[in-house]
């Protein structure tokens, strides 16, 4: 944790020095600079591609709003993709910032150690694996274990797992907590989205779907029939204590499928990631987290209400 801290003063400090020098009028920045093509040479100019783990990228979306309203003379181009996917256009290049739920590898990163480009890594804030099933469905809870039998196929005649994408940031967090490495593809399917998991858990009983809060918290205001679902609590072992998830559980460390998610620089210079990272771990970007409903890596400065349960 000491070195996100350190990494995020030392932005916050660039940030802060940055906006000083462009704003004389003491309102929003303007700063004289013209979009480059490609990255900028600038901490609060120019233009880039973020690649954004699809699970938390309505999230960076707003935070991209609330940045660009205040830099007027950057663009930031949200690039969202299931984990695996994700990680490979950032291996090819297709951007050098990426948001995600985990860092490269030793072997992922490679090319980039032998290029001399050492990552500035920034923790942003908290999602979390949560689990829907049909509100007429008896379930209330769902544990490891029951989990673990769904992914390996030993439940048989019991309900199905649905996920938006086998790729997914989710599945991977399912895999190393139940210890399963071959998911069944009886039990396990994937149907492309996050809104037709929804879909799909509401038209049928049994099925268990597998969202983010994130995911859950974009879609629970636009989509019709959210009544019919229900959101499971999730304990480790089988009739051990399950928690639901909130901000308040997630700030607690009691429900257990808690995720970090990050901001990885890869730029080998100092440009518009680094001002772009800085917002996101700093008190404005940091309030954006907190007021979407996840979990911020660092609370605001003022004293906020921290909701029990994220209006469900």
């Amino acid at each position: 944790m000491a070195k996100y801290l350190n990494i995020s003063l030392f932005c916050g400090a660039l940030l802060g020095l940055a906006a000083c020098a462009n704003n004389s009028d003491g309102g929003k920045e303007q700063l004289t600079e013209t979009p480059l093509a490609g990255d900028s040479n600038d901490i609060l100019t120019g233009t880039m591609t973020v690649i954004v783990d699809e699970t938390v990228a309505d999230l960076l979306e707003q935070q991209v709003d609330v940045f660009r309203s205040s830099y007027i003379n950057s663009t930031v181009k949200v690039v969202a993709d299931a984990e695996r996917p994700a990680i490979n256009r950032l291996l090819k290049g297709e951007g050098s910032i990426a948001v995600l739920k985990r860092e490269l590898t030793a072997a992922e990163a490679k090319g980039f150690t032998q290029r001399s480009i050492k990552p500035r890594v920034f923790a942003v804030g908290y999602d979390a694996v949560i689990f829907v099933t049909n509100a007429q469905s008896s379930d209330s809870t769902i544990s490891y274990a029951k989990v673990g039998k769904l992914m390996n196929g030993s439940a048989k005649g019991e309900q199905n797992l649905v996920f938006d994408d086998i790729n997914s940031s989710s599945l991977r967090l399912l895999k190393e907590v139940t210890g399963v490495e071959k998911v069944s593809a009886g039990q396990v399917t994937a149907v492309g989205s996050d809104i037709e998991v929804i879909n799909t858990v509401q038209s049928k009983p049994n099925t268990i779907g597998v969202l983010t809060l994130n995911q859950y918290l974009a879609r629970r205001d636009s989509l019709g029939g959210l009544n019919k679902i229900r959101i499971l609590s999730v304990s480790k072992e089988d009739n051990g204590v399950a928690f639901r998830p909130s901000q308040s559980t997630l700030g607690d460390d009691t429900y257990p499928l808690k995720q970090e998610f990050f901001v990885l620089n890869y730029q080998p210079n100092m440009g518009l990631g680094i001002g772009f990272s800085a917002f996101l771990t700093g008190d404005r970007g940091q309030r954006v987290v907190l007021k979407y409903g996840l979990l911020p890596f660092t609370m605001p400065g003022r004293e906020l209400i921290i909701r029990e349960e994220a209006n469900f």
